[in-house]
């Protein structure tokens, strides 16, 4: 019997039940179905039968561009997660042969010489929210800013081994590198909406990536663990106005503490559709004090410290810059990027980081009375 295929080529369906056949022993593939969003890998529900039963899994075809070893650091870090206690990230299904990569050749479309699966667990719960849909509940609030200080208290003790890493430096030494990657933008921006904004702040970016840099003394000492580095809402599953799963650990690597918090409350907080309105000041001292106040509650990880305290305003910045160059990169890196898609993600951190550099002492205000 053929597999049910929804959205999907005859071709692509027969790759995916290969993989899912030829590598594990879960059954035989009867339904297969694209799973929707993503900026990078490509995702599907496969559902599988063994002994009259049905179970559905998640599969992910990597990004052509995707490294190995990037992909076995993310692999090695949700293995740490869940043997230290954290369940809310999709476990990896290992193969038969005990390894957790596929490699087949590549189906239409993948522009790469083979592709790279692997297999999850299918996380539960609803998808409701994008990181530019940020309108949760303040039980959501409460809950995310919790999950993030789960992971971050499992994560603690995770080594990779030897030649198993992120690419991306971290976060202190990727700063430094925006600005020669801006100015070669600058060179090649034409008329358009979105390299007129880029070129009408191209100074005062440049402003803030000296500024951020000049910190770099101000944060040694503090924290270093393993970070999602891509924490947003719509990076959650909810039920019942509770994140009940977190996914797409591809970003993640070592790295400030402090930097994933920040990144998280540009993520949850941020106004939208309004380019000088900021950060919702109501729901950024909820997410900070749920994460404090969970952080109180575990046995391994401390709420924010004094110096991470007087280190976040300028953190804020500096991850709205880390959110400002992935949708630079993307615009100038695509052949026809869609404009008006691209001009709201520009126009919001561009006007986000007008809003910091204006906002600091209301902010470490807030912060003080947050923690």
């Amino acid at each position: 019997m053929k597999p049910q295929s929804e959205w999907m080529d005859a071709g692509l369906t027969e790759t995916i039940r290969s993989v899912m056949e030829d590598n594990y022993d879960l059954g035989k593939l009867t339904r297969t179905k694209v799973v929707l969003g993503g900026y990078c890998n490509k995702s599907y529900a496969v559902w599988m039968s063994a002994n009259d039963r049905s179970r559905r899994y998640f599969l992910r075809l990597y990004s052509p561009n995707a490294i190995e070893k990037e992909i076995q650091f993310e692999h090695a870090l949700l293995n740490h997660l869940r043997s230290n206690g954290f369940t809310l990230a999709a476990a990896i299904v290992s193969c038969r042969n005990g390894k957790t990569l596929v490699t087949t050749p590549s189906p239409a479309d993948h522009r790469a010489s083979n592709a790279v699966w692997a297999l999850f667990e299918f996380l539960e719960g609803e998808d409701k929210y994008s990181w530019t849909d940020t309108d949760l509940t303040d039980k959501e609030f409460n809950s995310a800013a919790g999950i993030l200080a789960h992971l971050h208290h499992c994560g603690q003790g995770f080594k990779s081994s030897p030649g198993i890493d992120r690419v991306q430096p971290r976060i202190m030494a990727f700063i430094p590198t925006f600005k020669t990657t801006f100015s070669t933008f600058l060179k090649q921006a034409g008329d358009g909406r979105c390299d007129q904004l880029f070129k009408e702040n191209f100074e005062p970016i440049c402003k803030a990536l000296a500024d951020a840099t000049a910190f770099e003394t101000r944060f040694q000492g503090m924290m270093e663990l393993p970070v999602h580095c891509d924490y947003h809402p719509g990076n959650l599953k909810y039920r019942d106005e509770k994140g009940v799963g977190i996914f797409d650990f591809d970003w993640s690597k070592i790295d400030y503490r402090l930097f994933d918090v920040a990144l998280g409350l540009v993520y949850f907080t941020s106004i939208w559709g309004d380019p000088a309105a900021g950060l919702r000041l109501d729901k950024f001292s909820l997410f900070l004090n749920a994460y404090n106040d969970t952080c109180r509650q575990l046995s391994h990880i401390d709420p924010l410290t004094k110096q991470e305290q007087r280190n976040l305003v300028p953190m804020l910045s500096i991850a709205n810059l880390y959110v400002l160059n992935w949708s630079l990169v993307d615009f100038y890196g695509t052949a026809e990027p869609d404009d008006d898609a691209y001009y709201g993600f520009l126009n919001h951190n561009i006007g986000l980081m007008h809003w910091i550099g204006t906002h600091k002492g209301m902010l470490e205000r807030l912060i003080s009375q947050s923690v």
